[in-house]
């Protein structure tokens, strides 16, 4: 196991207020706004211009990390008073608006308690805080009496970076444990490269700084070189030294593959339970549930209800869309027939219902009384692996991968592929109504080779650079906006060749 952290800044600081920006001169050395991640909403926290504000010296072990123990002491304040200490931070992350739309990232300030302390007999403070699982970047620290600010600071926190485990065979798990990254501009996004290969981003944006990144370790055996840069628009930041935040970290490992071969040829990973809405009933006070709420195309639900008048006769519809979001028709909502079910004569209904094959993510169930909608229950359809194939041969050997049940909104109708840690592409689900077939050709020496789907954004707002998007998201678990998807995972045995191919090219 190994970790990284970063070293001081001593450059470009961006901050939440003019007031940690007056802090940044002294507790830093420079500063400067962002202008590209905007801070909505906030309050001020600044002391009127006339209050006498003292400063509050802060120590502790450099550079700044989550977790870090920080001593605070500050002289001169009201003898025998309680302090209120608060931490400067933010609140938010990415915005997802109608469920469908992806609107990029929104912050508003905000602060948290620190603790209370007493100050002395003499007039000084001496307060000790750890500090908070937060974004990184600066944070102003304020002391208050009765809601007035006595004395501040501010506080640079950096990132730290953990990659677990080492070593281990084709297809061992890799965990990249992240914390302090921060929510302003250049602080936000890290890109991993396996070898001097992009393989994908890292982000905290809506958990607080702290994620998680999930890949997988690849051949041949032997070292392999795991980088992280920063870039903010999800690309790698060759010369970082000369950037306007040449002191951020940019850490790097070793992994050592070893041989063997780990997993199956082709799994998913488990999902994650997706917020479902609550059943939508009408005035006559009909109810209905579902079971299950979540899985598969094809998957085999109970749908009951009571309320319903005895022997009432109702249509069973399903909610989807259609159409295409880069053609001009667009797309729609549209309502498919599943067929009718009559209440018994206590009014109530039990039907199986097979979830059929259509877009992944959400969809309404509705119960229907000729045209008025009597209730309304929600299925969530997971993305399922159909196959793989072949799953072995010579390199050229081409191969399918088939997948149902690929979403469709802004945000999880892609997955961005890679191979061996190297980005491949991207594939659409939504205008295949969530049936998503990748053709490519098998490379590389003979072994297993790794084939990783993972979740992607499709695009932002169009207010904004779109460059970070169709690029694979390695923290999907953690900070995936809307809906957590996980990664799929293949992979191919390149087998040695029986006899030397010649290059082709074809034109279809």
């Amino acid at each position: 196991m190994r970790s990284a952290k970063g070293a001081p800044r001593s450059g470009l600081c961006d901050v939440v207020s003019w007031v940690v920006c007056a802090v940044c001169a002294t507790a830093l050395t420079a500063c400067s706004r962002s202008p590209v991640t905007p801070v909505a909403g906030g309050a001020a926290t600044s002391a009127p211009a006339t209050a006498k504000v003292a400063t509050l010296d802060l120590q502790y072990k450099k550079p700044a990390v989550v977790g870090s123990a920080v001593v605070a002491t500050a002289s001169d304040l009201p003898a025998g008073r309680t302090v209120d200490l608060v931490w400067g931070t933010v609140s938010g992350g990415w915005v997802v608006e109608d469920y469908y739309h992806f609107r990029g990232k929104k912050y508003s300030e905000t602060t948290t308690s620190l603790g209370q302390f007493q100050v002395d007999e003499g007039g000084r403070l001496n307060a000790r805080f750890v500090i908070p699982e937060d974004y990184g970047g600066v944070h102003e620290i304020i002391a208050r009496i009765h809601g007035n600010p006595v004395a501040q600071n501010g506080i640079n926190v950096t990132q730290t970076f953990f990659l677990s485990p080492e070593s281990g065979p084709v297809g061992t798990p890799i965990e990249l444990k992240v914390t302090g990254l921060g929510w302003r501009t250049m602080e936000s996004t890290w890109v991993v490269n396996w070898d001097n290969q992009e393989l994908g981003f890292v982000s905290a944006a809506a958990t607080r700084g702290s994620a998680v990144a999930r890949f997988r370790a690849t051949g041949p055996a032997g070292d392999h070189i795991v980088k992280l840069y920063t870039g903010w628009q999800g690309l790698g930041y060759l010369n970082y030294e000369q950037s306007p935040v040449a002191a951020l970290p940019r850490p790097q490992f070793t992994f050592r593959t070893t041989t063997g071969v780990v997993g199956d040829a082709a799994y998913a990973e488990p999902y994650q339970p997706q917020p479902i809405p609550k059943a939508d009933a009408s005035p006559s006070a009909a109810r209905v549930t579902l079971t299950p709420t979540q899985g598969p195309v094809g998957t085999r639900a109970v749908l009951k209800g009571e309320g319903f008048g005895a022997g009432t006769a109702l249509r069973l519809v399903w909610e989807t869309s259609v159409g295409s979001r880069v053609t001009d028709a667009g797309f729609a909502a549209q309502e498919n027939a599943l067929g009718e079910v009559h209440a018994d004569a206590n009014g109530r209904i039990e039907h199986a219902v097979t979830i059929p094959e259509d877009l992944g993510g959400l969809h309404g169930l509705v119960v229907r009384r000729g045209d008025d909608l009597v209730a309304r229950a929600h299925f969530v359809i997971e993305t399922s692996i159909v196959e793989m194939s072949p799953r072995s041969g010579p390199a050229g050997t081409p191969v399918t991968i088939h997948l149902k049940g690929v979403g469709w909104t802004e945000y999880d109708n892609i997955y961005v592929a890679t191979y061996d840690n190297a980005y491949m592409g991207y594939a659409c689900g939504f205008n295949s109504h969530g049936d998503v077939v990748i053709n490519f050709t098998a490379s590389g020496e003979p072994g297993a080779h790794v084939i990783d789907l993972y979740p992607g954004i499709y695009q932002g707002p169009a207010t904004e650079p779109q460059q970070l998007y169709r690029l694979p998201q390695l923290t999907y678990a953690d900070d995936h906006p809307g809906n957590k998807i996980p990664a799929l995972r293949f992979t191919f045995v390149v087998t040695p060749s029986s006899e030397r191919r010649t290059p082709t090219s074809t034109r279809e």
